[in-house]
């Protein structure tokens, strides 16, 4: 089981970037591990702005649909979340209110990678 403790209740409202490896919740076939409940929320929030990101790959910023406090229950931002892509296999997110922020890496192939693939 992976247990998450990106947030302890002292670090809560206070500014820090969350940095995530896509890798760190999936096994070696990419399918998702069994997580606890708090690193599954952090997961899903995750796995939605891959998804948003990766389907307009190449648009410079992207509004999710997610509200900051979705990462986490103890949080009462009521931000929304933009992100981008800032380099190949690199997505940069953040809210739109607090300073909260972060980076996902190795999403790209990923089943939550929606971009437009084209075999040449």
């Amino acid at each position: 089981m992976l247990y998450v403790g990106f947030f302890s209740n002292s670090m809560i409202g206070k500014s820090m970037a969350l940095k995530a490896d896509l890798r760190h919740f999936l096994d070696e076939e990419g399918h998702v591990l069994e997580l606890t409940d708090q690193a599954e929320t952090i997961f899903k929030f995750l796995i939605k702005i891959v998804s948003s990101v990766s389907k307009n790959i190449e648009m410079p910023l992207i509004n999710v649909d997610l509200k900051c406090t979705t990462r986490a229950d103890e949080l009462s931002c009521e931000g929304s979340i933009e992100a981008r892509c800032i380099a190949i296999g690199m997505i940069e997110w953040h809210c739109d209110t607090c300073e909260a922020s972060g980076t996902i890496s190795n999403w790209q192939g990923s089943l939550w990678d929606k971009q437009e693939h084209t075999i040449h």
